[in-house]
């Protein structure tokens, strides 16, 4: 039995074959989706390419929200239909999902890299999945008795900021925090670089800051620290909303280049600071998801739970 799974970005899309097993790697193509006018020509490219005969799904995960079998891709005009899939593919079954919940069904394929915290048995079976690359989004998920996982879907990246962020960059930046009004607006690569120009005035690249931190920049320095301490009092406000006792795994470029650095300390001291004496932030594990195809493993997860 094979699957068609993909996962479409604000900047690239990912396609692949699949089984019960999981991934076939070497079937996996990566498009950069300015090369394209529509994910219908995208998957056409794919299915010329690989040829691969009868399928018995397809399960595609976007950045956008999903509603009724259609999905329209928040940061481009593309639209997508469960019925324009079976139509293209010939598969008789077809799912469109959005893509933080397919990380979040990914939970239960794929491992996760500690970063710290630590998990206390029992747990309530509850995690949650934060992205930070081209945009931010969360999907909180729960176990099920039978082994399987339910991952929601929202649009978090557009909700206001909670207050604790508001003030840290208010403190910080004075009037310069006005332009951070979303999560969006700070929490992702281009939040990043929107938070270097307010400290510096000058225009940089996200990974461009991150290597001048490592290098010792004075004002990347205090752009990635600002940003790992506003992370970590987001964090402790997402722990206090979703209560996930598995642990928070964040994805995306942007969430590796700052808890990978040796920002992590400053990530950590805002993460742990009082949480008004309701839980104990140190014993929600935090993690990263580092597999690039993860959003595809999310996707047969779904297909083999939905079939």
């Amino acid at each position: 039995m094979t699957f068609l799974v993909g996962d479409i970005g604000g900047t690239n899309t990912r396609l692949a074959l699949a089984d019960a097993t999981g991934v076939r790697i070497e079937s996996v193509m990566r498009a950069s989706n300015d090369d394209y006018d529509s994910f219908d020509a995208v998957l056409a490219a794919y299915l010329e390419k690989t040829t691969p005969g009868d399928l018995a799904g397809v399960c595609i995960a976007i950045a956008g929200p999903v509603h009724s079998g259609e999905g329209e891709l928040t940061n481009r005009d593309w639209f997508l239909s469960v019925e324009n899939l079976r139509k293209q593919t010939g598969a008789p079954h077809a799912e469109l999902i959005n893509d933080l919940s397919a990380l979040g069904y990914a939970l239960a394929r794929i491992s996760t890299d500690p970063v710290c915290g630590t998990k206390h048995e029992p747990t309530n079976g509850q995690a949650l999945v934060a992205g930070m690359g081209t945009g931010f989004n969360v999907s909180p998920t729960r176990r099920n008795a039978r082994g399987g996982l339910t991952a929601m879907e929202a649009e978090l990246g557009h909700a206001e900021l909670p207050y604790s962020v508001g003030k840290l960059l208010r403190d910080e930046l004075g009037d310069g925090a006005n332009v951070f009004v979303t999560y969006e607006d700070c929490f992702c690569g281009r939040g990043l670089e929107r938070l270097h120009q307010v400290v510096s005035g000058q225009r940089m690249g996200g990974k461009e800051i991150v290597d001048g931190f490592a290098n010792g920049c004075s004002d990347a320095t205090r752009t990635v620290r600002l940003f790992a301490r506003a992370l970590g009092r987001l964090t402790q406000a997402m722990i206090l909303q979703y209560m996930p006792r598995d642990g928070v795994a964040f994805a995306g470029s942007a969430s590796r280049g700052i808890l990978t650095s040796t920002a992590l300390s400053d990530f950590v001291e805002e993460l742990t600071r009082d949480a008004h004496d309701i839980v104990d932030p140190e014993n929600f594990p935090i993690s990263l998801i580092t597999d690039d195809t993860a959003a595809l493993a999310g996707c047969v997860q779904y297909l083999e739970q939905t079939s």
